[in-house]
């Protein structure tokens, strides 16, 4: 971006600011996780839902992260209304936090990939540690005793898709030297193409399902029994540096997060949806 590009982004950012100090704060949310966030919150205050909302079988961790980080800024102070921009954002949203058209993502994102743009966010505390990220490995449900005959120490064997915007789950499939690796930004159309069979397979989080699978319109994928893959990092909420919000945004979610940690309703959420189990503690580990 130029400097005089950087100037004018900076001063619309200030006059809109001044001009509608009351104004609704645009997020941009991928569509299908505002709508399972909206049918599990089920008209409950973002003050006053608890984590056993999250036992829902169309909860997943983008929702509960969701869910956690409105709960956080509520609860640090932060009490400025959001109005919510729906499409397939995943890619952009950096882009977006780096120009400071975004106030913050709320959805995690890795660590590593947070450091890349460090200069232009703040990075909140750890919502995952890092060593507590593991993904499934996700197929049709036809696919699955055939691929779980050919993944041994890797995945050469097999064809996956995946982001190259999702740095950690890019590099760790490159490590697992899959046999193909696509890539594609819009996760619901990587589930269509797995399950379809047009391609094996994809990294997914646990879920609360037994066995586990994801379902929408279109399809339908299923974990392979017994095999996980580890992602190595920590995940972090991250927010602009140059939004008008940013610092104030920043404190509040720092605080709240502090508060829900204490309570554990953090991990409980992620024990309710699932994506902590011991059901995959003794499952082995690409």
């Amino acid at each position: 971006m130029s400097l005089l590009n950087c100037l004018s982004l900076k001063l619309l950012l200030i006059l809109s600011f001044a001009v509608q100090s009351h104004a609704h704060i645009s997020i941009s949310i991928e569509k299908d996780i505002y709508e399972y966030a909206k049918e599990i919150l089920a008209d409950q205050p973002i003050a006053e839902f608890s984590a056993e909302i999250f036992n829902h079988p169309k909860c997943q961790r983008d929702v509960v992260e969701f869910l956690i980080a409105q709960r956080a800024l509520l609860e640090g102070g932060f009490t400025h209304p959001f109005h919510f921009t729906l499409g397939n954002y995943d890619a952009r949203n950096l882009k977006l936090l780096e120009s400071g058209l975004l106030l913050m993502s709320f959805d995690t994102i890795w660590l590593s990939q947070a450091q890349t743009i460090k200069d232009d966010v703040y990075i909140s505390e750890p919502i995952i540690e890092k060593g507590a990220y593991f993904a499934g490995i996700y197929t049709s449900g036809s696919n699955k005793v055939s691929l779980q005959n050919k993944i041994s120490k890797d995945l050469s064997q097999i064809s996956v898709v995946s982001s190259r915007a999702w740095l950690v789950d890019w590099v760790t499939l490159k490590a697992l030297k899959p046999k193909q690796l696509h890539h594609e930004d819009d996760w619901i159309t990587m589930a269509k193409l797995v399950s379809n069979g047009w391609v094996d397979a994809m990294l997914v989080s646990f879920n609360n399902t037994r066995p586990f699978f994801y379902e929408g319109p279109g399809y339908r994928i299923e974990a392979v029994e017994g095999i996980k893959v580890a992602l190595r990092d920590s995940r972090h909420f991250v927010v602009s540096r140059h939004h008008p919000y940013a610092k104030e945004a920043y404190n509040a979610l720092q605080l709240g997060l502090a508060k829900l940690k204490a309570r554990k309703f953090i991990f409980q959420a992620y024990r309710q949806c699932g994506f902590i189990t011991p059901l995959v503690d003794e499952w082995y580990t690409l």
